[in-house]
Protein backbone atom coordinates (compact mmCIF):
# COMPACT_ATOMS: atom_id res chain seq x y z
CA UNK A 1 0.00 0.00 0.00
CA UNK A 2 1.61 3.40 -0.70
CA UNK A 3 0.66 6.06 1.96
CA UNK A 4 1.66 9.84 1.51
CA UNK A 5 2.63 11.75 4.61
CA UNK A 6 -0.51 13.94 5.84
CA UNK A 7 -1.38 17.25 3.88
CA UNK A 8 -2.99 20.24 6.44
CA UNK A 9 -5.08 22.48 4.75
CA UNK A 10 -7.17 25.57 6.57
CA UNK A 11 -10.28 26.54 4.87
CA UNK A 12 -12.39 29.96 6.08
CA UNK A 13 -16.03 30.40 5.76
CA UNK A 14 -17.28 33.16 4.65
CA UNK A 15 -20.92 32.11 5.25
CA UNK A 16 -23.43 30.99 7.42
CA UNK A 17 -21.58 28.54 9.69
CA UNK A 18 -21.00 25.56 7.81
CA UNK A 19 -22.97 26.52 4.84
CA UNK A 20 -20.26 27.06 2.23
CA UNK A 21 -16.95 25.25 3.81
CA UNK A 22 -15.34 23.96 1.34
CA UNK A 23 -13.70 20.33 2.38
CA UNK A 24 -13.16 19.39 -1.83
CA UNK A 25 -10.12 16.95 -1.86
CA UNK A 26 -8.05 15.82 -5.03
CA UNK A 27 -7.49 12.57 -4.85
CA UNK A 28 -6.38 12.18 -8.73
CA UNK A 29 -3.18 10.94 -7.32
CA UNK A 30 -5.53 8.09 -6.15
CA UNK A 31 -7.57 7.73 -8.46
CA UNK A 32 -7.32 4.17 -10.51
CA UNK A 33 -4.40 3.14 -8.02
CA UNK A 34 -6.05 0.91 -5.25
CA UNK A 35 -4.00 0.37 -2.49
CA UNK A 36 -3.07 3.74 -2.38
CA UNK A 37 -3.64 6.29 0.64
CA UNK A 38 -2.98 9.44 1.57
CA UNK A 39 -4.24 11.70 5.20
CA UNK A 40 -5.18 14.90 5.01
CA UNK A 41 -5.81 17.16 7.69
CA UNK A 42 -7.90 20.36 7.22
CA UNK A 43 -9.20 23.17 9.85
CA UNK A 44 -12.87 24.72 8.51
CA UNK A 45 -13.59 27.95 10.38
CA UNK A 46 -17.25 28.78 11.11
CA UNK A 47 -19.17 32.37 9.89
CA UNK A 48 -22.53 33.45 11.45
CA UNK A 49 -24.31 31.10 12.58
CA UNK A 50 -27.78 29.51 11.07
CA UNK A 51 -30.64 30.97 12.93
CA UNK A 52 -32.43 28.20 10.48
CA UNK A 53 -29.98 25.45 11.81
CA UNK A 54 -29.28 23.00 14.66
CA UNK A 55 -29.56 24.06 18.07
CA UNK A 56 -26.13 23.48 18.76
CA UNK A 57 -23.64 24.61 16.30
CA UNK A 58 -20.14 26.28 15.87
CA UNK A 59 -19.92 29.89 17.29
CA UNK A 60 -18.47 32.64 14.63
CA UNK A 61 -15.02 32.55 14.05
CA UNK A 62 -14.44 29.43 15.67
CA UNK A 63 -13.16 25.85 13.75
CA UNK A 64 -13.56 22.15 13.32
CA UNK A 65 -10.72 20.32 12.74
CA UNK A 66 -11.06 17.27 10.30
CA UNK A 67 -8.64 14.34 9.99
CA UNK A 68 -9.59 11.99 7.25
CA UNK A 69 -7.90 8.60 5.28
CA UNK A 70 -8.44 8.18 1.71
CA UNK A 71 -7.74 4.85 0.62
CA UNK A 72 -8.02 3.86 -3.68
CA UNK A 73 -10.55 0.92 -4.16
CA UNK A 74 -11.31 -1.14 -6.72
CA UNK A 75 -14.88 0.76 -6.55
CA UNK A 76 -13.65 4.03 -6.27
CA UNK A 77 -12.34 6.24 -2.97
CA UNK A 78 -12.89 5.03 0.58
CA UNK A 79 -12.74 8.03 3.12
CA UNK A 80 -13.30 7.90 7.00
CA UNK A 81 -12.25 10.14 10.01
CA UNK A 82 -12.62 12.27 12.34
CA UNK A 83 -14.34 16.13 13.04
CA UNK A 84 -13.44 17.44 16.26
CA UNK A 85 -16.05 20.48 17.32
CA UNK A 86 -17.16 22.66 20.20
CA UNK A 87 -20.55 23.52 20.12
CA UNK A 88 -22.73 26.10 21.51
CA UNK A 89 -26.16 26.85 22.20
CA UNK A 90 -28.83 27.71 24.56
CA UNK A 91 -30.83 25.77 27.19
CA UNK A 92 -33.78 24.50 25.62
CA UNK A 93 -35.51 25.49 28.99
CA UNK A 94 -33.68 28.40 31.09
CA UNK A 95 -32.43 29.79 27.55
CA UNK A 96 -28.66 29.55 29.50
CA UNK A 97 -25.28 29.18 27.15
CA UNK A 98 -24.46 25.60 26.82
CA UNK A 99 -21.39 24.05 25.22
CA UNK A 100 -21.08 21.16 23.41
CA UNK A 101 -17.71 19.02 22.42
CA UNK A 102 -18.34 16.78 19.63
CA UNK A 103 -15.38 13.73 18.35
CA UNK A 104 -17.58 11.79 15.78
CA UNK A 105 -16.16 9.57 13.04
CA UNK A 106 -17.39 9.17 9.34
CA UNK A 107 -17.16 7.32 6.58
CA UNK A 108 -18.20 7.01 3.09
CA UNK A 109 -17.62 5.35 -0.24
CA UNK A 110 -16.96 7.84 -3.24
CA UNK A 111 -17.83 5.35 -6.39
CA UNK A 112 -16.50 5.59 -9.39
CA UNK A 113 -19.50 5.98 -11.79
CA UNK A 114 -19.39 3.07 -13.92
CA UNK A 115 -18.94 1.33 -10.48
CA UNK A 116 -23.03 1.98 -9.82
CA UNK A 117 -25.25 -1.25 -9.55
CA UNK A 118 -28.18 -0.64 -11.70
CA UNK A 119 -31.03 0.37 -9.21
CA UNK A 120 -28.58 1.73 -6.48
CA UNK A 121 -28.28 5.46 -8.33
CA UNK A 122 -29.89 7.69 -6.09
CA UNK A 123 -28.10 6.07 -3.04
CA UNK A 124 -24.59 6.15 -4.33
CA UNK A 125 -21.92 9.02 -3.60
CA UNK A 126 -20.15 10.05 -6.77
CA UNK A 127 -16.46 10.31 -7.18
CA UNK A 128 -16.65 13.61 -10.04
CA UNK A 129 -13.87 15.04 -11.65
CA UNK A 130 -11.67 13.19 -9.19
CA UNK A 131 -12.87 15.51 -6.61
CA UNK A 132 -13.59 14.11 -3.39
CA UNK A 133 -16.06 16.26 -1.46
CA UNK A 134 -16.46 15.76 2.26
CA UNK A 135 -18.82 19.08 2.80
CA UNK A 136 -22.15 17.64 3.13
CA UNK A 137 -20.44 14.27 4.84
CA UNK A 138 -18.93 16.53 7.51
CA UNK A 139 -21.75 18.95 7.89
CA UNK A 140 -24.16 15.89 8.79
CA UNK A 141 -22.38 14.28 11.33
CA UNK A 142 -22.21 17.29 13.56
CA UNK A 143 -25.69 17.71 13.07
CA UNK A 144 -26.54 13.99 13.97
CA UNK A 145 -24.06 14.40 17.22
CA UNK A 146 -25.21 17.81 18.11
CA UNK A 147 -28.13 17.99 20.79
CA UNK A 148 -31.70 18.86 19.41
CA UNK A 149 -32.79 19.43 22.97
CA UNK A 150 -29.74 20.84 25.33
CA UNK A 151 -29.60 21.29 28.54
CA UNK A 152 -27.59 23.21 31.08
CA UNK A 153 -28.46 19.99 33.50
CA UNK A 154 -31.10 17.37 33.59
CA UNK A 155 -32.80 19.01 36.41
CA UNK A 156 -33.18 22.31 34.68
CA UNK A 157 -36.20 23.96 36.54
CA UNK A 158 -36.36 26.28 33.00
CA UNK A 159 -38.79 29.62 32.73
CA UNK A 160 -41.78 30.74 34.41
CA UNK A 161 -44.36 30.81 31.96
CA UNK A 162 -46.67 33.02 33.14
CA UNK A 163 -43.37 35.99 33.14
CA UNK A 164 -40.35 33.97 32.13
CA UNK A 165 -38.84 34.46 35.12
CA UNK A 166 -36.02 32.28 35.87
CA UNK A 167 -37.64 29.30 38.15
CA UNK A 168 -33.54 28.69 39.61
CA UNK A 169 -33.43 32.27 41.17
CA UNK A 170 -37.20 31.74 43.12
CA UNK A 171 -37.74 28.21 43.04
CA UNK A 172 -41.05 28.66 44.93
CA UNK A 173 -42.10 31.59 42.30
CA UNK A 174 -46.26 30.46 41.23
CA UNK A 175 -49.03 32.98 40.16
CA UNK A 176 -52.30 32.23 40.91
CA UNK A 177 -54.41 32.06 37.57
CA UNK A 178 -58.00 31.56 37.44
CA UNK A 179 -59.83 30.73 34.37
CA UNK A 180 -62.06 33.47 32.87
CA UNK A 181 -65.37 31.10 32.32
CA UNK A 182 -65.14 30.00 36.02
CA UNK A 183 -64.74 34.36 37.22
CA UNK A 184 -68.30 34.72 37.61
CA UNK A 185 -68.95 31.67 40.12
CA UNK A 186 -65.95 32.34 41.84
CA UNK A 187 -68.63 34.19 44.70
CA UNK A 188 -70.53 31.33 45.11
CA UNK A 189 -67.34 28.82 46.78
CA UNK A 190 -67.35 31.23 49.82
CA UNK A 191 -67.31 29.87 53.26
CA UNK A 192 -70.36 29.39 55.06
CA UNK A 193 -71.65 32.12 57.43
CA UNK A 194 -69.95 34.62 55.00
CA UNK A 195 -71.01 37.17 52.61
CA UNK A 196 -69.40 39.13 50.25
CA UNK A 197 -71.33 42.51 51.45
CA UNK A 198 -73.77 43.88 53.77
CA UNK A 199 -76.80 41.75 54.29
CA UNK A 200 -79.75 43.80 52.39
CA UNK A 201 -83.59 43.94 53.79
CA UNK A 202 -84.21 41.55 50.34
CA UNK A 203 -81.32 39.35 51.38
CA UNK A 204 -82.75 39.44 55.16
CA UNK A 205 -85.99 38.32 53.94
CA UNK A 206 -85.19 35.33 51.87
CA UNK A 207 -83.26 33.82 54.43
CA UNK A 208 -85.41 34.36 57.47
CA UNK A 209 -87.74 31.19 58.51
CA UNK A 210 -91.35 31.08 57.45
CA UNK A 211 -93.59 31.97 59.83
CA UNK A 212 -96.08 28.98 60.72
CA UNK A 213 -99.97 29.88 61.67
CA UNK A 214 -101.61 28.28 64.81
Amino acid sequence: MTQQPPQTTSTPNAGDNAGTWDLSIDVADLAGRPGSHRRVESAVQAGAPDPHGPAMQLASGDQADVTVDLESVVEGIYVHGTVDADLVGECSRCLDPVEQVIQARFDELFLYPNKVRRGEEQDAVLLEDDQVDLTPLVRDTLAIEADERPLCREDCPGLCPQCGMRMEDDPDHEHVVIDDRWAALQGLFSEPGTTDGPETEATADATAEPEVER
